[in-house]
């Protein structure tokens, strides 16, 4: 009687005799359940099954070479042959012997997984085993349509075809082994165990069939793209660490790189004024520029609270005109603006009013103010923000106050000759930019100082003055170096004699002062002594202009030449020549790079120092050019002119900035500048102030 376990195993699936078949059927052979009851003994072998050699495997078997013709086996790991068997079952789910099999086998497979077992040939009988029994099943399977979707999913798929780890089997003695070619066998070659991932199972005893369509690259494509992905993965990982050296400590060649999170992770956005102190927030807004603390301001009132404070303006301020607001007192004496801090000082205030004084001067948009007292041609003029000095023809100099305009003090006795003063021009005929506003201060009488141990007796032709001294130049062929004073007191000191023709121009240092004259000469003077220390000759002609820096002086001669002195040696170093005519007046820049001269040329010259060669030219006037003043702060030039103009040009370009013409009746002799006006002599004996600055809002701030 048999078993009941066979009863309920075959209770379902019973082979048809050969009287139920039907026409254009065929019986099928036993297959996998014929191969599970031959194991059990329980049926007779098939006799037109073809017979399989016995194939064990050893551990001392030997790897025989490849043949043309073989076969795949199977080399897989256990999670292999699991997918392979749940895909078979779902192709006969009518085998349910199979799948006990096949459960049998897992268990198996994974008690053994760690030995390794080499293939070996052998004639033995098959041996019994769940698992040898399984394989077989899996080798016998029916032939899958090509055109049939496979049932598991893509990403498993790609992970079988690139699986290229190798997992030997864990078989052991009782396991049956592949099936090979008969004919190899019978002959004792073996081809060596292939991995095999397109076996197709055989219909019955029908050896599976291997795929002959490698060719398309699917798994190559599949492995170059896996390989990628983890490289891919390496390199992120590579960028997300820091690149730390020896010296990690101190932080020195740390290098952060962008974490893959950081483009996931959300932006965290805190008001720094409401986190880190004012005083932080002072220090890093007082780097930006103007316009972006006037941005900042309009975010919140606590923004506006911190952008407004005077410490971040006062930056700004400085940043944006440095050079205004560090000066030396040499440097404020010559008129370029006020140098003198207050506490709790409005640096926003101070800033707009720059802004605005300097959109005047691009317009050119100014007020003209005209001093008048004195009786002739007025030759020389230095001003600071409290005072303007005036040489002039008349053998005095005037002191006039900035604000209130009024003549202050006169120094020396004017001469006995009358003076018509020439009218004004009308608007009609002036040219180029016209004054918003005419400034005429009320004269009064102030009577000089006669009680001056010696005074000029000649024309003052030239000063220059300091918070200590001031030296004045005449036609009487001598100068005089005054003592200052407060509340605009001057008393001569000394008197410097030595040149047989009147002095034309003068200047001085914390050292020395340098004088040229008629005479061809240019002399070099103790400041403190007042000993001649050096006479220069060199030129051909009256030397109309001297300028002084350091260890260098340069002077302009009517010979048409300029001329680079080394005061230690009292020798010309360089030559810096014009086209055909005399140079009238000449100008050295702070950092001694440019020299500026003019003359009867009509233009304006400007000389690289160190080279000698010329740099360019500054043209517009159209006649002589008498001054000539170099605003280093605002980086321009002022030059006054016969033609009775005044014009400014930028440096940097050469383009003129503004030109004012016939403001004056007659030649201008002299011209000043700083920051805010423009003060420019003439030979009607007047001086005109021409003021960007007024009536501007906020100016006092710039004064004060």
């Amino acid at each position: 009687m048999e078993p009941h376990y066979l009863k309920r195993l075959f209770s379902k699936r019973r082979r048809p005799s050969s009287d139920e078949k039907t026409p254009g059927q065929e019986v099928r052979n036993g297959g996998s359940h014929d191969l599970f009851l031959e194991k059990k003994s329980l049926l007779s072998r098939t006799e037109d099954a073809p017979s399989r050699p016995s194939i064990s495997f050893s551990r001392t078997a030997t790897r025989r070479p490849s043949m043309p013709f073989q076969e795949n086996v199977f080399r897989s790991s256990g999670e292999s042959l699991r997918s392979q068997s749940d895909a078979y079952d779902n192709t006969r789910k009518s085998l349910s012997g199979l799948s006990r099999a096949t459960t049998m086998a897992q268990s198996f497979s994974r008690r053994r997984r760690k030995s390794r077992l080499s293939l070996s040939t052998s004639t033995d009988e098959p041996r019994d085993g769940a698992f040898a029994w399984a394989r077989r099943s899996l080798d016998q399977r029916p032939q899958q349509e090509p055109s049939r979707r496979p049932s598991t999913s893509g990403w498993l798929r790609r992970l079988k075809s690139t699986n290229f780890k190798s997992h030997d089997l864990s078989l052991s003695q009782s396991t049956d082994t592949p099936p090979y070619d008969e004919a190899l066998c019978a002959n004792g070659h073996l081809p060596a165990p292939i991995l095999d991932f397109g076996k197709i199972p055989g219909s019955g005893h029908e050896r599976p069939r291997t795929r002959t369509d490698f060719s398309c690259g699917a798994a190559a494509r599949a492995a170059a793209a896996a390989q990628n992905e983890l490289l891919e993965s390496m390199r992120k990982m590579r960028l997300s660490e820091p690149q730390v050296t020896q010296d990690s400590e101190s932080g020195i060649g740390i290098e952060g790189g962008d974490s893959p999170l950081d483009s996931e992770a959300p932006v965290v956005r805190q008001d720094p004024v409401r986190i880190l102190p004012p005083e932080i927030i002072a220090h890093v807004l007082s780097f930006v520029d103007a316009a972006s603390v006037l941005s900042a301001e309009l975010v919140s009132r606590s923004w506006n609270t911190v952008a407004s404070s005077h410490y971040i303006w006062k930056q700004v301020f400085r940043a944006e005109y440095r050079n205004t607001s560090n000066r030396t007192s040499n440097e404020e004496s010559t008129g370029l603006g006020p140098v003198s801090m207050i506490p709790c000082q409005d640096w926003k205030g101070m800033w707009r009013a720059r802004k605005a004084l300097h959109k005047r001067w691009i317009d050119g948009y100014a007020a003209a103010i005209y001093l008048e007292g004195h009786t002739d041609s007025v030759y020389c003029a230095q001003f600071d923000k409290d005072k303007i000095l005036t040489g002039s023809r008349d053998r005095t100099v005037r002191i006039w106050d900035t604000h209130t305009y009024k003549c202050l003090k006169v120094l020396g006795i004017p001469n006995k000759r009358t003076h018509t003063m020439q009218p004004l021009p009308s608007d009609a005929m002036a040219c180029g930019q016209r004054p918003f506003a005419k400034v005429y201060p009320r004269r009064c009488s102030v009577d000089w100082n006669d009680t001056l141990p010696f005074y000029h007796t000649g024309s003052i032709l030239c000063l220059q003055y300091d918070d200590q001294i001031m030296v004045t130049g005449s036609s009487d062929n001598t100068l005089i170096v005054w003592k200052t004073k407060p509340d605009f007191e001057y008393i001569p000191i000394r008197r410097l004699r030595t040149h047989s023709a009147g002095v034309l121009d003068v200047c001085f240092d914390d050292k020395h002062i340098v004088s040229c004259s008629k005479d061809s000469s240019v002399c070099l003077w103790d400041r403190e002594s007042g000993n001649l220390l050096r006479k220069m000759s060199g030129h051909r002609g009256p030397v109309n202009a001297v300028q002084l820096r350091g260890e260098l002086a340069v002077s302009a001669s009517g010979d048409g030449v300029a001329k680079l002195w080394n005061l230690k040696s009292g020798l010309c170093i360089k030559e810096f020549p014009s086209k055909n005519r005399g140079m009238a007046c000449v100008e050295f820049s702070l950092d001694s790079r440019t020299i500026l001269a003019g003359g009867n040329d009509q233009v304006i010259y400007q000389f690289d120092t160190n080279t000698g060669e010329l740099v360019r030219e500054l043209k517009g006037h159209g006649d002589l050019v008498r001054s000539l003043h170099l605003d280093s702060s605002s980086g321009r030039v002022v030059s006054g002119s016969y033609d009775t103009s005044v014009k400014a040009f930028d440096l940097t370009t050469g383009e003129t900035v503004v030109s004012f013409t016939k403001w004056t009746s007659s030649w201008i002799l002299s011209a000043k500048a700083d920051y805010r006006r423009i003060v420019a002599t003439s030979q009607d004996s007047r001086a005109v102030i021409m003021d960007f600055g007024y009536l501007l809002p906020g100016i006092e701030l710039l004064e004060s």
